[in-house]
C-alpha cells in the first residue's frame, strides 16, 4: 500500500489537490454505491480504496483486493467467481471466489480496464443484481458486496473502441475520484520524504539515521515523477541503504532527477546540461559557498567563477 500502508489514512499530504480528493472520499464513503478511482500508476489508488472501506458501514467486514491485470481470463474468472469441481483442468475441488470472501464487505478491482469482455459482462450482473454463478456451476449465489474499482487507463477511449462496456462503466462509476500525480502536489514531497525515512528507520533501527540535504529535497521536488509515490519511495529506500555517511546530497541522486534541462539534442548540448546540473546542485549543497563548491569539485575558484557566470547560476540559486 502507498504511501503509508495505513488503511485508516488516505495517505500523506496537505496540498489542496490531495485534500480535495480526501474530502470527496469522505463524502461518498458512507454512500452504498460503487466508486471508480482514477489515477496514474503509483498514485495510491489502493490506499484510497482502503480508506473508503474503513469509513464505510462495511468496515467490520473484509476488504478483498483483486489485480485484474495479473491473471489471464480463465484464472481471473475463477479467482473472482470461484469454481466447482471439474470446471476446468486442475479444478479438483470446489472453491469460493473473491466475491464470496468479500460478502458483506468491499471488493476492490485494481486495473479494472484489463478485464476481458466476458468478465465485464459477468461483473455487470453482479453489480446490478448481486448474484452470480461459480464457474462450472448452475446455482445462483447471492452476495452483498460493494465494488470499488481503479484504473489508470482512458476508459472513455476504451468505451468508444468497444473494449470496455459502457453499461459497466455506468454501474461502477456512481462517483469518480481522481488522485493527482505527484508533479501536481510537489509541496507534499518533503512530508513524504520525512515519512518514508521515518518508516525506514523503524524498519531498520540498527542502520544509521539518514537525511537528505535541502538541495536534494529541492531536486526531488523539481522532478516530474512518472512513477509517482511508488517511484519516490524506491529512490528514498535505495539511497537510505546505499548512503555511507548519513547525509544524502543532490549530486548523489540519479541523473534524470538532477538534470535541470531535458537530456537530448547534440553531444555538446547534453554535456552542457550535465555540467549545469552538477554545478548547481553542488552549490546548493554548500549553501552557495563558491570556494567550498570549487573544492568539492576539484576545481580552482577561478574555474568555478567562469562556469558560474556562463550558466548564470546566481539567478538559479535565488
Amino acid at each position: 500500500m502507498l504511501p503509508n500502508g495505513d488503511k485508516n489514512s488516505p495517505g500523506i499530504g496537505s496540498s489542496p489537490a490531495f485534500l480535495s480528493v480526501v474530502e470527496q472520499a469522505k463524502k461518498f464513503a458512507t454512500v452504498p454505491r460503487p466508486i471508480l478511482i482514477r489515477g496514474e500508476r503509483g498514485t495510491g489508488k489502493e490506499v484510497l480504496a482502503h480508506y473508503i472501506h474503513h469509513l464505510s458501514r462495511r468496515s467490520e467486514y473484509k476488504f478483498v483486493a483483486v489485480n485484474c491485470a495479473a491473471l489471464h481470463d480463465e484464472l481471473f474468472l475463477a479467482e473472482i467467481f470461484g469454481h466447482e469441481k471439474g470446471a476446468f483442468t486442475g479444478a479438483t475441488s470446489s472453491r469460493a471466489g473473491k466475491l464470496e470472501l468479500a460478502d458483506g464487505g468491499t471488493l476492490f478491482l485494481d486495473e479494472v480496464a484489463n478485464m476481458s469482455r466476458d468478465a465485464q459482462e459477468k461483473l455487470l450482473r453482479v453489480v446490478e443484481y448481486q448474484q452470480f454463478e461459480r464457474l462450472g456451476g448452475s446455482e445462483e449465489i447471492d452476495v452483498d458486496v460493494r465494488i470499488l474499482a481503479a484504473t489508470n487507463a482512458n476508459l472513455d477511449e476504451m468505451i468508444e473502441s468497444g473494449e470496455f462496456l459502457a453499461d459497466l462503466y455506468d454501474r461502477i462509476a456512481f462517483a469518480e475520484l481522481t488522485l493527482p500525480p505527484l508533479r501536481k502536489r510537489r509541496e507534499d514531497i518533503p512530508e513524504l520524504i520525512h515519512h518514508f525515512l521515518k518508516n525506514l528507520h523503524a524498519e531498520m533501527p540498527d542502520m544509521e539515521k539518514k537525511e537528505f540535504t535541502p538541495a536534494a529535497i529541492r531536486a526531488l521536488q523539481a522532478y516530474h515523477w512518472p512513477g509517482n509515490m511508488r517511484e519516490l519511495k524506491n529512490v528514498i529506500e535505495r539511497h537510505y541503504i546505499w548512503d555511507a555517511d548519513g547525509v544524502i546530497h543532490a549530486s548523489e541522486l540519479p541523473l534524470e532527477i538532477t538534470t535541470i534541462e531535458p537530456i537530448g539534442g547534440t553531444f555538446q548540448e547534453q554535456v552542457r546540461a550535465f555540467e549545469k546540473s552538477l554545478l548547481l546542485n553542488t552549490l546548493k549543497d554548500v549553501s552557495g559557498n563558491q570556494r567550498e563548491a570549487a573544492k568539492q569539485l576539484g576545481m580552482t575558484y577561478d574555474q568555478l567563477r567562469h562556469y558560474y557566470k556562463k550558466f548564470s547560476l546566481g539567478e538559479l540559486l535565488v
